[in-house]
């Protein structure tokens, strides 16, 4: 599945998601119940912690590094952990924590191959809701090695991304998560799924 296709995936599952929902506040109106929604989120409070689960795709990635027979890229499972903090109704900032679970060479500016080993992304983002529970994000972060050695290397970060809440009850979440690392010699992205409690 290339890139766009993957976007348009994930636009499609938003969008038909936000339609869905907007179906239903409209059935709450009727009934009666529309601030029932507003009251319930104020009450779970203003922090979200989530753990996430998905894969990560590296173009640059290659296992073959003796052969120099490169793929066309790798898919790494990855899992995950985030911190948000709700400013107001359409603003929240927060950490994000990935680790992708492999090991695997890319090759850098300088044609030097480099191993990266079970490798750290974190970065602070900053999250902005256009529509109820739809959030795009993003923010500065660092790459590292979950274990360093003298030949580690880090790099500096962008993330950016898309997500969207799906409330489930008690101020619990599941969010498919759609995020892009532009980092200093390749880039990736990811494709998961998070579930999360509000406090």
């Amino acid at each position: 599945m290339n890139f766009l296709k993957l976007m348009t995936l994930c636009l499609a599952l938003v969008f038909g998601a936000e339609m869905s929902a907007q179906h239903e506040d409209v059935q709450h109106h009727e009934h009666g119940s529309s601030n029932h929604h507003a009251i319930e989120k104020h009450e779970h409070g203003k922090h979200k912690l989530a753990f996430y689960s998905g894969f990560t795709h590296v173009a640059a990635a290659f296992y073959e590094h003796e052969t120099h027979e490169e793929s066309t890229g790798k898919w790494i499972p990855t899992l995950g952990a985030e911190y948000y903090y709700t400013l107001s109704k359409k603003f929240d900032i927060g950490l994000i924590a990935d680790i992708e679970l492999d090991e695997y060479y890319i090759r850098e500016k300088n044609e030097d191959e480099l191993l990266r080993n079970n490798i750290v992304i974190a970065a602070a983002v900053a999250r902005y809701k256009p529509i109820p529970r739809l959030g795009i994000f993003a923010g500065p972060g660092f790459e590292t090695e979950f274990i360093e050695n003298e030949d580690s290397k880090s790099f500096m970060v962008i993330k950016v991304g898309i997500d969207y809440e799906v409330e489930i009850e008690n101020g619990w979440e599941l969010t498919p998560i759609f995020s892009y690392d532009c980092k200093e010699e390749y880039s990736s992205y990811s494709f998961g799924i998070s579930i999360g409690k509000r406090f």
